[in-house]
């Protein structure tokens, strides 16, 4: 028991080492005033606005902004007390306590890298809002706050420790998501904590202190405020792909998390990526922040989204999926006017795929999508318009169906099929489920207009394992072409699925 003593001795001293320090980050009387203020639910707006109007750099700080077109205000804003009329406490409220506390970190010449700090916050803030507005949730101007405090540890840890907390820092290596274990190794003491402490001193509500805790971890957040967490976490993994050299990964994850916290579909990610790059951009001019460079952002999602759909997810196996990609090499295998795998690639996917059903024990599932109205209507409206409507199918296909390892292929008319190796039935069911909720969608926006053409599926999957199986790759075929038919005709709903039982 004597060195667990020791350890947390260790600790309370070098955190007090830390929150001891004269140089820390200190917010202004105003800032602390407005806290105050704010933490009473029923607080005097009018001495809320001569607060932040006593500090005349403060008070045209938050003008300027809430003026912008972040905001989207439908009159000129010219007082603090009509900001408060129009967009309400949170925003105002949230804006001066951002300002103050972007004025007391500053960007010092101590070795610290307040450009990444900053563009971190910045991104986060932005996104955990616009994520939150778009969910119509009230806590969109705690999670900006939040976005920007987040990381306040790390300023604390570097004033006090100096080339102590610099070492722990290179040795990630510029990987942030690897700096509290990092931290806690050489330390014993981590980022996270250390900013909530200060934000206690701050007398900063829970509201913003929780984020501040569990930023790095959202799912260990207590209950009551794992909403607002999970919004900083999710303004986190927006960061990162919008910044990181690779942004693959940390989309992929963004989407799940999207999905799996929120029910936020890939397609509404996707819209909400480019208005995070936007409002990130124009934020970091009205705070005046160094953040660097500001990419395209269609060019940043574009390049994002591809490396997404080149991996494949955990539950699908990466070498399988190689395998049946790296058989088709040959152009004549692949559709000329889409890029997709066209007949004779779809013949040797789905039979190298059933092959290796037989010794791998992996299931193989097969989609036959079908886009009804599709011919009938270029046939009226021309042929380019048909044209660019089956690209727009493959490129929703390839979206839902790349992560799985899935080979998308084109068969011709309003045809398409979708080879899913190591892919069961009802992962491949799901992921078609939400393919044909975004072409509901994306179908509005498409040449020939929505309501025009509809998509259903028919599903069949040979897996033994789970007591399906077919005797041959053509049966598993016929068994997809049955379960479109059903589809198509109502029978089955816009999913149809082939339930043949294995061979005894």
């Amino acid at each position: 028991m004597k060195p667990r003593n020791r350890r947390k001795a260790m600790d309370h001293e070098l955190i007090e080492e830390i929150l001891s320090c004269s140089s820390l980050p200190s917010l202004p009387a105003v800032a602390l005033r407005v806290v105050e203020l704010t933490t009473d639910t029923n607080v005097s707006l009018p001495e809320l606005a001569k607060t932040i109007q006593n500090d005349q750099g403060l008070s045209s700080k938050v003008l300027r902004t809430v003026n912008s077109s972040f905001y989207g205000l439908p009159t000129r804003c010219a007082s603090i007390n009509k900001a408060l009329v129009l967009l309400g406490l949170g925003p105002v409220k949230a804006l001066a306590l951002s300002f103050s506390l972007i004025g007391s970190i500053g960007n010092q010449e101590d070795g610290f890298d307040y450009e990444s700090y900053w563009r971190r916050g910045l991104y986060t803030g932005v996104a955990g809002k616009i994520i939150a507005d778009h969910l119509k949730l009230p806590t969109a101007d705690e999670a900006f706050l939040a976005g920007l405090l987040q990381d306040i540890g790390m300023v604390a840890m570097h004033r006090a420790l100096g080339f102590r907390y610099a070492e722990v820092v290179d040795s990630t290596s510029g990987e942030h998501r690897n700096l509290v274990k990092a931290e806690l190794s050489a330390l014993e003491v981590q980022h996270p904590e250390i900013g909530a402490m200060l934000a206690q001193r701050w007398k900063f509500p829970d509201e913003l202190i929780m984020p501040v805790r569990y930023h790095e971890r959202p799912t260990a957040a207590p209950q009551g405020h794992h909403e607002l967490v999970r919004l900083v976490g999710l303004g986190n993994l927006a960061h990162d792909a919008l910044t990181d050299a690779d942004p693959g990964p940390a989309l992929k994850r963004l989407y799940q998390r999207a999905d799996q916290w929120f029910n936020i579909k890939s397609d509404d990610m996707h819209t909400l990526m480019r208005k995070i790059a936007e409002g990130a951009k124009d934020m970091s001019a009205l705070l005046r922040l160094e953040t660097g460079d500001h990419a395209d952002p269609e060019a940043i999602v574009r390049a994002a989204e591809k490396q997404m759909m080149d991996m494949t997810t955990a539950g699908a196996s990466p070498s399988n999926a190689q395998t049946l990609d790296n058989l088709l090499v040959d152009s004549k295998q692949f559709d000329p006017l889409t890029g997709a795998v066209g007949r004779a690639g779809f013949d040797t996917a789905i039979r190298k795929g059933f092959e290796l059903c037989a010794t791998s024990g992996e299931p193989l599932t097969l989609l036959q999508i079908g886009i009804d109205g599709l011919q009938q209507t270029a046939g009226k409206i021309g042929t380019s318009a048909g044209d660019d409507t089956v690209n727009a199918c493959i490129v929703l296909l390839r979206k839902h169906f790349a992560s799985l390892g899935g080979v998308v292929c084109t068969l011709g008319g309003d045809l398409f099929a979708v080879v899913l190796y190591g892919i069961n039935a009802k992962a491949a069911e799901k992921a078609a489920e939400e393919f044909r909720f975004s072409f509901d969608k994306a179908v509005l926006n498409w040449p020939l207009g929505g309501g025009v053409i509809k998509t259903a599926a028919g599903l069949a999957s040979h897996d033994p394992k789970g007591g399906v199986s077919y005797p041959d790759v053509q049966k598993l075929i016929v068994a997809s072409i049955t379960a479109l038919k059903a589809a198509r005709s109502g029978v089955a709903g816009v999913v149809g699925a082939a339930a043949q039982k294995a061979a005894a």
